[in-house]
């Protein structure tokens, strides 16, 4: 797949630099690294704080379009079990239920029932997408709460806000690919994005 020019030269830091003051400092070193190497490609890009379970969506020069919430998957780890993309939802075990970290080029497309998703890795069948689910899973609630601590409970996918999807995401993607970057919460920073 080709890329578009670099929309700025790599090492040129600036005010696009900016980052929500809330964000991680892992969050902070990413983006910082992201746009000091070009490794977005001039590509939008999302950023993905697996511990903080958060969200931040980047125009291509780096420019913050939103941050909001996320739910992760129920278990906890950085790389995702062999072959869960061949897998029904019924066969993925609790202890499998990983959102992987590293560095993926996603483009929007449709799950199987047809709705809108952002594939972060398609044969893995991991995506982004507007928060659903059964009401028992109070996902909505979850999202909600200010910490972190009840945002594990999907099957691997990373779960937006409906708005956050519909305002932010598919605009962004409409018509391009992008890199997403998920960060780590066992391995190294630099063991999942070295040079940072």
């Amino acid at each position: 797949m080709s890329f578009p020019a670099a929309a700025r030269q790599p090492g040129a830091l600036g005010q696009a630099d900016a980052v929500d003051p809330a964000a991680s400092p892992a969050i902070q070193r990413l983006k910082s690294w992201v746009l000091a190497t070009g490794d977005n490609q001039g590509l939008p890009f999302v950023l993905i704080d697996k511990v903080e379970a958060r969200v931040f969506a980047f125009s291509p020069d780096g420019g913050l379009l939103g941050t909001a919430p996320v739910l992760l998957g129920l278990a906890r780890g950085d790389i995702s079990p062999p072959g869960i993309g061949d897998r029904p939802l019924s066969a993925i075990a609790p202890e499998d239920r990983i959102t992987p970290s590293g560095r993926f080029l996603a483009a929007t497309g449709e799950n199987l029932t047809g709705a809108s998703v952002l594939w972060i890795d398609y044969d893995e069948a991991l995506s982004l997408h507007p928060v659903r689910g059964r009401p028992a899973d109070r996902r909505l609630q979850r999202l909600a709460t200010p910490t972190p601590e009840d945002n594990r409970i999907s099957y691997g996918c990373v779960n937006v806000p409906v708005a956050f999807y519909d305002d932010i995401i598919a605009p962004t993607f409409r018509g391009t690919a992008g890199i997403v970057y998920i960060l780590p919460e066992h391995r190294p920073i630099t063991e999942v994005f070295p040079g940072v």
